[in-house]
């Protein structure tokens, strides 16, 4: 083998080996004893631990420790140039790829306040899920069983920083309406899941809903760039 041969050889082999595949995981049941943490590491591998209930509840908030300390390895969190800070894929994300937001249980803020946090309507006790086949639709009932919010300031959660995609954008992740944590608990967590491939550095959008912007009387805008992009609408893609 040739200089030039063994050189190309050795490109190739690095080139196969930074490819990163991340497999989607499935969803936490509540017949397990232990679930493992949903969270990757910056360079791809799914994280091993074992994660069990922390006070109690059906299925935990599914990150271990360390990784609810410091976020999901197969996201970051960048500065924006005009929207302060903004979640990305740190590598190529599948469709489906789960994460959780979590946060520490507690009242509501003003809307005068910036905050980050999220309605918190907890799951089943015993089933662990949100999910009522006594409902049409499949959901439960929002009023009947809202208990405060769930409140990221001060917590290793980087959910938060995920934006609302702007008038031309649309969202990539969604919540799935699947809480973890327990009735007046001390925390608790919503899944998001991805709707379609993230691409490496492509921003994490979702939608906040029409009465956040009215509520803080901010015109909502497209958030994307040309560093960290945001997926766009089928109209505006040509």
């Amino acid at each position: 083998m040739t200089k030039q041969q063994k050189r190309n050889s050795t490109t190739a082999t690095k080139t196969s080996s930074s490819i990163i595949k991340v497999i989607p995981q499935k969803r936490a049941k509540v017949s397990e004893d232990s679930i493992q943490c949903w969270a990757h590491s910056q360079t791809g591998k799914r994280c091993e631990a074992k994660i069990h209930s922390r006070e109690g509840e059906p299925i935990p908030i599914p990150y271990c420790d360390r990784h609810l300390k410091c976020g999901d390895g197969a996201l970051k969190v960048v500065n924006h140039p005009f929207f302060g800070k903004a979640l990305v894929a740190r590598y190529d994300l599948p469709a489906k790829y789960r994460m959780a937001y979590w946060g520490i249980r507690g009242k509501c803020a003003s809307c005068s306040v910036e905050d980050r946090a999220i309605s918190y309507y907890p799951p089943n006790p015993v089933t662990g899920s949100n999910i009522d086949p006594t409902i049409e639709g499949g959901r439960t009932l929002k009023r009947h069983n809202y208990n405060g919010v769930l409140n990221p300031g001060n917590t290793g959660d980087i959910i938060q920083y995920a934006a609302c995609p702007g008038p031309n954008e649309k969202q990539n992740m969604r919540s799935t309406f699947q809480y973890f944590g327990l009735r007046n608990g001390i925390m608790g967590g919503l899944e998001f899941v991805t709707l379609q491939p993230v691409p490496k550095n492509t921003q994490l959008l979702h939608w906040y809903g029409s009465g956040w912007w009215e509520e803080r009387g901010i015109k909502r805008q497209d958030v994307g760039t040309k560093r960290y992009p945001a997926p766009l609408r089928e109209s505006k893609q040509k």
